[in-house]
């Protein structure tokens, strides 16, 4: 039960972060689908930083096919469908243990959170550059 709480939290989050940001609602499904493979990605490799890059590759590639399949920009998808993958809880702990005058452990727990930021940024990255030399086929152009 608590597995299907959390995939119906992470397509709630990336759909109702869609709405936030007046994403057009006949692609809220793909940005809530995305979202979840890319959150259950990361909970079967079980956390850490390859979890986070194979996860926000997850997400990178399949938006990039879903705006192919929706004739739309891959950030429309990207946007929130990358919600449920950031650290979010990283960042607070690191806060609150600023707060609490422990920086040994806020340095930790705050490298950690960057470094798992950094790995989906350079996954997304990776994802872009990989479709970025594939362009739709433009039948108006092609030459009999």
């Amino acid at each position: 039960m608590d597995v299907l709480i959390k995939a119906l939290a992470c397509m709630a989050a990336a759909c109702f972060f869609g709405l936030i940001l007046h994403q057009p609602k006949s692609t809220l499904h793909y940005t809530a689908l995305i979202g979840l493979l890319g959150y259950a990605v990361y909970t079967l490799l079980g956390g850490g930083l390859l979890a986070y890059f194979l996860s926000g590759l997850t997400v990178g590639v399949l938006c990039e096919l879903a705006a192919r399949a929706a004739q739309r920009t891959t950030t429309l998808f990207l946007i929130s469908a990358i919600i449920p993958l950031v650290p979010g809880l990283g960042l607070y702990r690191s806060m609150m243990a600023l707060s609490g005058q422990d920086y040994s452990s806020a340095l930790a727990i705050g490298i950690e959170t960057l470094a798992g930021i950094g790995a989906i940024a350079l996954a997304l990255t990776v994802a872009t550059a990989l479709f970025s030399s594939f362009k739709p086929n433009d039948s108006k152009n092609v030459q009999d």
